[in-house]
């Protein structure tokens, strides 16, 4: 049974030098609308499915540059064609300096009861940076207008290892986020993706990431900070105030299975993993054909199964049963003695120190033969 439902919007203004999702930098209203109208012509080639939806995520790109009629519409469809529970999660991602209070309502209207905002902060000298279009007073405003719309289920991304960031930078930026009706925060630690703009100036020595021990402490100081307002830490990069954890996230780190609609969206349905084509243009015109735009499948059980719950399930706070790790006693063992694990409920939690090194701890786990 389907409990999710992603959309991929592909659209940006600009791209930035840190992002690594498929995206084209392409601002024309004519052909936002033939995609909203191919994303239907998609989702109708997976009627046959069995759909209980909980939540539904739009995100990009950059969907706040659709016009909001056009995701009310989409919205409409999908109820109309696959079912929505009245208290479905339906999110969509925003940009500063793109929706107004206006588009808001209209969005509330289709349904759209979360929005999580891609502010990354309130220091201009960081936007800059980061290569971002807007500036702080546009994500102050994009608040405004969502809480005035009556939308209160609100996640502000925030980036922190920005070159040249110092702790205090930090601080202020957690004093702002935490000074606002935010029901949810996303941190994410800077990654220098290969692909990416900033990856290939980290490669050439001309942007510098923080050390080990500075990604720890700024670390360190968000968990803290938010725990001390209110916010409690259930993912590796999310921390939620009470009952506003991400439902529709939740989908992707427990196996839940969901539908990814798109170019370049993946879906888990039955134990099988299939992505979407990767190109805007041939998604479009498979789509046209009626043909499923899928070129990715590969079936998840059995050991690879077992795999993903552990590097999964190691992000989340309550971390992995020790049914898990059965047979490396010995490696769990010296990774608590380390700091970087603590067994709590029969399960194997990992510490912030060991977070920070979460995939050399995960490869230590998967390198050996798992019973």
């Amino acid at each position: 049974m389907i409990k999710g439902l992603y959309i991929h919007i592909p659209f940006c203004s600009i791209k930035c030098p840190y992002c690594d999702f498929y995206s084209v930098t392409i601002q024309d209203t004519d052909l936002y609308r033939k995609y909203v109208e191919a994303l239907k012509k998609e989702i109708a080639l997976y009627r046959g499915l069995e759909f209980q939806l909980e939540t539904v995520y739009l995100g990009g790109g950059t969907p706040s540059l659709l016009d909001p009629f056009l995701i009310k519409d989409l919205l409409f469809f999908i109820k109309d064609q696959i079912g929505l529970y009245d208290n479905s999660e339906i999110t969509i991602e925003v940009n500063p300096k793109t929706y107004k209070f206006e588009d808001f309502m209209i969005l509330k209207a289709s349904g759209i009861n979360r929005v999580s905002i891609g502010n990354q902060s309130f220091q201009k000298k960081n936007l800059v940076v980061l290569g971002r279009d807007h500036n702080p007073e546009d994500g102050y405003k994009t608040i405004e207008s969502c809480l005035k719309a009556g939308i209160e289920n609100i996640n502000l991304d925030l980036i922190y290892g920005i070159q040249n960031q110092s702790i205090e930078d930090l601080e202020k930026d957690l004093e702002i986020y935490t000074s606002l009706p935010m029901k949810h925060i996303s941190a994410y630690l800077l990654t220098a993706y290969e692909d990416t703009q900033i990856g290939q100036l980290v490669k050439k020595g001309k942007y510098t990431l923080p050390d080990e021990e500075t990604a720890l402490e700024m670390f360190k100081l968000i968990n803290l900070f938010l725990e001390k307002e209110g916010f409690k830490r259930y993912e590796l990069s999310n921390w939620a105030r009470e009952g506003y954890q991400c439902k529709h996230n939740m989908f992707y780190w427990t196996h839940i299975p969901f539908l990814g609609i798109g170019v370049s969206a993946w879906s888990y349905i039955d134990g099988k993993r299939t992505g979407n084509i990767n190109n805007l243009n041939e998604y479009m015109r498979s789509v046209e054909r009626g043909i499923k735009p899928v070129v990715y499948s590969e079936t998840i059980d059995g050991l690879e199964l077992k795999k993903e719950r552990i590097f999964l399930g190691l992000r989340l706070r309550k971390g992995i049963p020790l049914s898990y790790v059965t047979g490396k006693d010995e490696l769990i063992s010296d990774l608590i003695s380390e700091g970087y694990g603590f067994i709590e409920n029969d399960r194997f939690v990992l510490t912030e120190k060991g977070l920070m090194i979460i995939n050399q701890i995960i490869r230590q786990i998967l390198s050996s033969k798992l019973e």
